[in-house]
């Protein structure tokens, strides 16, 4: 029952607007009431127009040849069409600084437009003495008139009120002062104040005076009490008041005006009849159930807006600007201040927070985002800020002081931790002309994933001549992938492993090496990153995989030893392409046995998606596929993979070798991990041999195969083809050469 009387409570607070709104929405009900204005001035505007033909058709004209002086022309222009030119003037002031206030983009001419069309209803305004002089306006004859002429100063006071409100809230909307909003409702408060005393003062004059329309049944009305209604209609629905003020607007005009109309009969006018105060009041009902329903129909538009507004322009975790919206905001920014360099993009990469992760949970592990987010925030209070994705923010800001703040911020990510330590790296841009935003944020970000990359000391550094052509050089690379597949520019080459008991060659390693006819000989450390920061990584692994089956089947079709062949996929392709799918389609379109081809998996790579790669490997064993543990001993988590998942072979990391003849420890360590290997059914490999000493002892703690440049070194299809051919290989004995007909 109790929660029952809450969510009534909570709802009847909501219908009639009791509740508190957020900015976005008042500042979307206040635009909606805006573009309202703006079809509500066009409409008297048109109609004060067309009420100006007809006054002039009907009253001036007619009377123009009994005119006798200026004065007397003046007279009867001013008493026929005085209030029509004030509202004609006042709509079109209304419409313009509607126009000005929802357009996107500052605009002199509406601004002009807009202060001159109030000056001119101001002009028209201050012709209110003529009113006395004409005797539109007189007290003292009886209370009807004292009332009327109460009405029609109030309604030239109203029409001052707004012209003024109206030009100094244009200037405040051009200038983008903080109280332009403030202005606009201001100015819509005066312009539904001007309708209704124009509605309010036209209807009680009609109503009181002793003219009469005539009916066939003889009875006798007034009709101009259809102003009032009128200008209450556009007060109280096509602008957009919460219930409670348009409750409280309307029932006090209603009422107030009856109680005027009802007392006037005391003066002599007539008696509003029964069913006429029936359907007054029927009246005022159904407008402020209409008003209550188009307020509720706007406001559940307007939260609507601002939910999708806030996925669109906000990070939903950390609260700062959401990338794309980032970029937006940052080009506006610099097109107000163009003072180039006075501009610089950071792009932070938060160290060990993977780390930070995998240790304190995924609820922690947002907290900290958060946190760090403030961080920034706090140190470039001046600045932009965004998080593109992951643990990487981006900020912009003035160029001022960076190193410092960039300390500031180190110093604040590291004592966050005292255990992990976590910190940060910056690459910073200095925005330039020609350079569009997203194009200076991802040269930021070249920096700082160079800082990581090359595993750098310094926290912060700049985009350089040097960072410029090995950037220039990656977008090289990402441009021209498809094109070095198609031509042959990537190539296969093999690292010859040999059985450590008799040093026979027993399978190769394959690896991509780019002979471009630019850049000549391209390393696969600039490569390979390159195309795993542009996702396109999958392309060099599928192109590899088709040159290591094509070769196979030529060595089967020629009668040459079909060497089993281990191909590294990148941990990125398994969120890019179906891995499994592409591996076992190629290998059965070149007609090859699944034992020939192994598939490498870093250690590294299986921390990223342990869903994903557990359904991949499962696969893969499933279709006889051999599956190689790489780099083990490069990561933190090494025995926590040889618990989770099912390998066929350990391939220890050269890391396991260095210091290997100082360092007793070395021995020790690969020894026990070659003994753990072996007690969960896993063969071994240990790469970077490159002395007989190495060699040996890995013979002798049992290690099953060598790989290194004791043994050979990456080389082409040819030159190991003519290795073994001129017996500087011998093959093991399972190396056979097959001639298993290609499938079709």
């Amino acid at each position: 029952m109790a929660n029952f009387f809450k969510a009534f409570v909570s709802k009847f607070r909501s219908i009639f607007g009791l509740t508190k709104s957020s900015k976005y929405v008042k500042d979307y009900l206040n635009e909606a009431n805006m573009r309202s204005g703006i079809f509500m001035a066009a409409i008297i505007f048109i109609l004060e127009l067309g009420l100006l033909i007809r006054q002039a058709d009907k009253y001036i004209i007619p009377n123009l040849g009994k005119l006798t002086s200026f004065s007397d022309g003046f007279e009867l222009v001013f008493t026929n069409t005085s209030n029509f030119w004030l509202m004609l003037s006042m709509g079109l002031a209304m419409m313009f600084f509607c126009l000005q206030y929802v357009g996107k983009k500052k605009s002199k001419a509406k601004l002009i437009a807009t202060i001159v069309s109030a000056a001119i209803c101001f002009i028209f305004a201050c012709l209110l003495p003529f009113e006395f002089i004409f005797g539109s306006v007189a007290f003292g004859k009886n209370t009807r008139s004292d009332i009327a002429a109460a009405y029609k100063i109030a309604y030239y006071v109203s029409v001052f009120l707004f012209d003024i409100a109206v030009a100094v809230s244009a200037i405040f909307r051009d200038r983008g002062g903080k109280w332009a909003s403030t202005g606009a409702i201001v100015v819509i408060s005066l312009f539904a104040l001007v309708c209704m005393m124009f509605g309010i003062m036209v209807s009680y004059s009609d109503f009181t005076s002793s003219a009469r329309f005539s009916y066939p049944d003889g009875d006798f009305q007034h009709k101009q009490i259809i102003c009032f209604l009128t200008m209450v209609i556009y007060v109280g629905c096509l602008l957009i008041w919460k219930p409670y003020i348009s409750i409280a607007v309307l029932g006090a005009i209603f009422l107030g005006f009856y109680f005027c109309l009802d007392a006037a009969a005391g003066y002599g006018s007539r008696r509003l009849p029964e069913g006429d105060v029936v359907n007054y009041f029927t009246f005022l009902i159904s407008l402020i159930a209409i008003a209550i329903s188009i307020y509720n129909q706007r406001l559940s538009e307007a939260v609507k807006d601002e939910k999708l507004e806030l996925l669109a322009t906000k990070d939903k975790l950390t609260d700062l600007y959401a990338f794309e919206y980032f970029l937006d905001l940052a080009a506006k920014r610099q097109e107000e201040n163009p003072e180039v360099k006075d501009w610089i993009f950071l792009f932070i990469n938060i160290k060990g927070f993977k780390i930070y992760n995998d240790q304190k949970g995924f609820e922690q592990g947002n907290v900290f985002l958060r946190d760090a987010a403030k961080i920034i925030q706090g140190s470039f209070a001046d600045a932009l800020a965004s998080r593109p994705s992951d643990d990487h923010f981006v900020v912009m800001t003035r160029n001022e002081n960076i190193r410092e703040k960039v300390e500031e911020v180190n110093a604040q990510i590291e004592a966050y931790d005292k255990d992990i330590k976590p910190s940060i790296n910056v690459g910073g841009y200095v925005l330039e002309n020609g350079i569009g935003m997203a194009a200076s944020v991802e040269r930021a970000r070249y920096v700082c994933s160079y800082l990581t990359k090359n595993d750098s000391v310094e926290r912060y550094m700049e985009y350089d001549s040097k960072v410029h052509d090995e950037y220039i050089l990656t977008q090289y690379v990402v441009r021209h992938i498809d094109e070095a597949i198609e031509k042959g520019f990537l190539q296969v080459y093999y690292q010859p492993v040999v059985w450590s008991n008799d040093r026979t060659l027993c399978g190769v390693e394959a690896l991509a090496r780019w002979i471009d006819p630019v850049y000549g000989f391209l390393s696969p450390s600039v490569f390979v990153p390159a195309l795993e920061s542009a996702r396109l990584i999958h392309k060099l692994d599928v192109g590899m995989l088709r040159g290591v089956c094509g070769k196979l089947r030529y060595c089967l079709d020629n009668g040459l030893p079909a060497l089993p062949t281990s191909i590294n996929f990148s941990r990125a392709d398994f969120g890019l392409i179906d891995v499994v799918k592409i591996i076992d389609d190629t290998v059965n379109e070149f007609g090859l046995s699944h034992d020939l081809i192994h598939v490498e998996i870093t250690e590294s790579a299986l921390t990223d998606d342990e869903g994903v790669l557990h359904d991949a490997m499962n696969r893969l064993h499933k279709l006889g596929y051999a599956l190689w543990l790489d780099d083990f001993g490069s990561g933190y988590s090494s025995f926590n993979v040889l618990k989770d998942y099912d390998f066929d072979v350990l391939k220890l990391d050269m890391k396991f070798l260095s210091g290997f003849d100082e360092n007793e420890k070395a021995r020790a360590l690969i020894s026990s991990v070659v003994a753990v290997a072996h007690d969960l059914n896993m063969m071994t490999l240990s790469e970077g041999v490159e002395t007989k000493e190495e060699a040996e002892f890995l013979e002798s703690v049992s290690c099953g195969r060598l790989q290194g440049y004791l043994y050979g070194k990456p080389i082409s299809f040819d030159e190991l083809m003519k290795k073994i051919e001129n017996r500087e290989y011998s093959l093991a004995k399972e190396i056979k050469t097959k001639n298993k007909p290609k499938s079709r």
